[in-house]
């Protein structure tokens, strides 16, 4: 596995995960699509190195580093789509929506035309009680709307995370569907 992703064909496509911790997504939807080029994003050192060394795949290309500072750096409409997977509350909370639009701006930007963009996120109780279905809701329509207004349309929402996705935290949270409800946003770049 590289170290930092090279020039590609431009056929090759182009997926990057935002916060990608070890890399399990990356990996698995790399093994099933090896003409595309993955690229995980991951804060976390210690992470990034154990990724390194154990996914020995041409096409997955692991950056350490925060994705606020790599994203920008990424040229315009060049990535055919993103993938952020239970985003850390500062990048996703309401109360901070002003702090983290301008990252999901530079997202937009980066995407080619068509281009999609993958959130998997979650609401909690503050309280940890089970979430209502009026909460969930009401959290539905500000989240459409908060990445409507950064540009992207929405293509398909569902209530929980893809049968094919699986992560520590993920596994974790379909434990508890009551108290931690997740959802999974596709939007595109039209």
């Amino acid at each position: 596995m590289s170290e930092e992703p090279s020039l590609v064909p431009p056929h090759t496509r182009t997926i990057v995960e935002l916060g990608s911790g070890d890399c399990r997504l990356l990996e698995a939807l790399a093994e099933k699509d090896p003409e595309t080029v993955y690229i995980g994003i991951e804060l976390d050192g210690e992470q990034c190195r154990q990724a390194k060394s154990r996914i020995n795949l041409q096409n997955v290309f692991v950056m350490q580093g925060s994705f606020e500072d790599i994203v920008p750096r990424l040229p315009d409409d060049s990535v055919d789509g993103f993938i952020a997977v239970l985003p850390d509350p500062a990048f996703i909370d309401e109360k901070r929506e002003d702090k983290w639009k301008p990252l999901y701006r530079a997202v937009y930007a980066k995407l080619k035309r068509p281009g999609a963009f993958r959130l998997v996120t979650e609401i909690t109780d503050e309280l940890l009680q089970p979430v209502s279905n009026e909460a969930f809701d009401r959290w539905s329509i500000w989240l459409v709307s908060a990445f409507h207004s950064v540009g992207f349309k929405v293509a398909g929402m569902t209530e929980g995370s893809p049968v094919e996705y699986s992560s520590r935290c993920i596994d974790q949270f379909r434990g508890d569907p009551e108290r931690i409800r997740m959802a999974t946003l596709d939007f595109v770049k039209e």
